[in-house]
């Protein structure tokens, strides 16, 4: 059969469903001929291409910017489940996250939102622990205070006055918490006195000192203690004394009485000591101004730091020279002083009312000490004696069971040693055995120096250490000593000093620092203090 040309080819409509598009697709011989249809099939396979490689491209900086911005969706989610009061998942992610400062803050504030909401629930003992675990969140201390005091007079009023004065003593001076903390304390000890539990109730007693009749019901404790089989020291003090004991604890401690106050004080580098025109003498590293005392007019007493002096003036006010980094030199507003100390980056005084003034890199809580005699200040923590010889510790492992009794405690880095009152030396580590007859000591890093009643100085280091030897040293009334240095008064007024000495600060052979009591100056008054 012939065909016309126009028969080869054949039109081909689109199906209903594509009618839509009125573009016809001509064939030939089943083969695409038409160039429209292929020009726009390549068309729409580039766009496809093009588009898909821009998909692919987007998709990849969104998973980069996701990777490099993990942490930034992390807070944002921690941030949205603290909200939603998911605080056990909020706190998984938030460990998750990379960055310490990020995590802690987060922490901080996820402990102190959970607390709150504790808080409102009534689960004041819970809320209290994460108040406290949120550290310096913004108004995590006052929320702690509030929360502390409310939890106190709960276990109060149920009788349970161990909890509360314990809690009532972690808040300082909040309200009438210390009065309220004493009358539980005291209140707890008599319930073990009369329960018979006179071992808790004598160390109880005894850390009362002075309030009501603590005193009296530690030595009734005491008594009782003594007719058990094996009763401590502490025991047989508080039930008493020979009299041969009395006469020689009075005999050191007239000693010890006679001995000149804060007359010498070495720093790391530096030694310092007032004479007794109240000018202040002071060698070695001066790099921090540390050496800066020779303006300083009627000093009574001198401590130093690392690389700090500190001075106290007659009339109750404290100067300061050297560094400052931690403010160890804010000391210019400070009234009516009375003893004043200083460890490497601290200040540290009493004043007449028996408040403790504290200035410097380490933040102590010592709102509840009660009649503190004496005070040392370590790298890290701050001891004292109180008057009936109980130690005051900010950290409980400087001292141990054997811290009774006490004249005299002196703190280092973290060790520590205590004079007794019976001459008698104790330590935290250190074998102080031998020690007899002591009036002074004088702990550092590398062990202890301790002054005796003849005047000459011992040395106790620690095996891996090494302490200058002093034994020749004769008529010492004062010591002090660094890590790298200790220094004498001696009882003429001069002063020896050894050991380590790259920065002069041994230099001291010139000092004098007053001139000996003799019978044709003694009315002068020209004696040390």
């Amino acid at each position: 059969m012939e065909h016309s040309e126009h028969e080869k080819y054949e039109v081909i409509h689109q199906n209903e469903e594509r009618a839509g598009n009125a573009t016809l697709i001509w064939r030939k011989q089943g083969e695409p001929i038409a160039p429209s249809g292929s020009t726009g099939d390549r068309r729409f396979l580039r766009h496809a291409l093009a588009g898909s490689a821009i998909a692919l491209a987007l998709l990849v900086l969104v998973g980069y910017i996701a990777y490099r911005n993990a942490g930034t969706l992390k807070i944002a989610y921690s941030n949205f489940l603290m909200i939603q009061g998911q605080y056990q998942t909020a706190k998984k992610l938030i460990l998750s996250i990379d960055s310490p400062e990020e995590q802690e803050r987060l922490l901080d504030k996820n402990n102190f939102m959970c607390a709150q909401d504790y808080e409102k629930r009534g689960r004041l003992s819970e809320a209290v622990e994460l108040y406290r675990a949120a550290n310096n969140y913004p108004g995590a201390d006052e929320a702690f205070l509030h929360a502390g005091y409310e939890l106190a007079k709960i276990y109060e009023a149920d009788g349970d006055n161990r909890e509360a004065g314990e809690t009532y003593a972690e808040l300082g001076d909040y309200l009438d918490a210390v009065e309220r903390g004493d009358v539980c304390r005291y209140a707890y000890a008599r319930e073990c006195f009369d329960n018979g539990d006179y071992e808790e109730s004598m160390r109880l007693f005894y850390a009362l000192g002075s309030y009501e009749d603590a005193e009296a019901y530690a030595k009734k404790s005491a008594a009782a203690l003594s007719e058990n089989e094996g009763a401590g020291d502490l025991v047989s003090l508080l039930v008493g004394l020979t009299d041969e004991q009395l006469e020689k604890r009075a005999q050191l401690k007239t000693e010890r009485e006679s001995l000149p106050v804060g007359i010498i004080a070495t720093g790391y580098q530096h030694t310092v000591a007032r004479t007794e025109a109240g000018t202040v003498l002071a060698t070695g590293s001066n790099l921090l101004g540390q050496c800066n005392v020779s303006e300083w007019a009627d000093i009574v007493q001198v401590a130093a730091g690392a690389y700090h002096t500190v001075g106290l003036h007659a009339d109750g006010t404290v100067v300061a020279a050297g560094m400052n980094e931690y403010g160890q030199c804010d000391v210019t507003k400070w009234q009516n002083v009375v003893a004043i100390f200083a460890g490497a980056y601290n200040t540290v005084a009493i004043t007449s009312e028996g408040r403790i003034l504290n200035t410097g890199y380490q933040k102590w809580d010592t709102l509840t000490w009660r009649e503190t005699s004496q005070l040392s200040v370590g790298d890290y923590a701050l001891c004292g004696v109180m008057q009936n010889g109980q130690p005051l510790s900010s950290h409980a492992e400087m001292t141990t069971d054997e811290y009774y009794d006490l004249v005299a405690l002196d703190a280092a880095t973290a060790n520590s040693a205590g004079l007794k009152a019976d001459g008698t030396v104790v330590s935290n580590g250190l074998d102080v055995t031998g020690l007899n007859d002591i009036v002074a000591i004088d702990c550092t890093p590398n062990g202890v120096f301790a002054l005796d009643d003849l005047g000459y100085v011992h040395a106790r280091n620690f095996s891996y250490a090494h302490l200058p030897d002093v034994s020749d040293w004769k008529s010492i009334i004062a010591i002090s000593a660094s890590a790298t240095h200790i220094a004498g008064v001696t009882s003429d007024g001069r002063v020896y000093s050894r050991g380590l000495s790259d920065m002069g600060q041994c230099d001291t052979q010139e000092w004098v620092l007053f001139t000996p009591k003799t019978e044709s100056n003694a009315d002068a008054g020209m004696i040390p203090e």
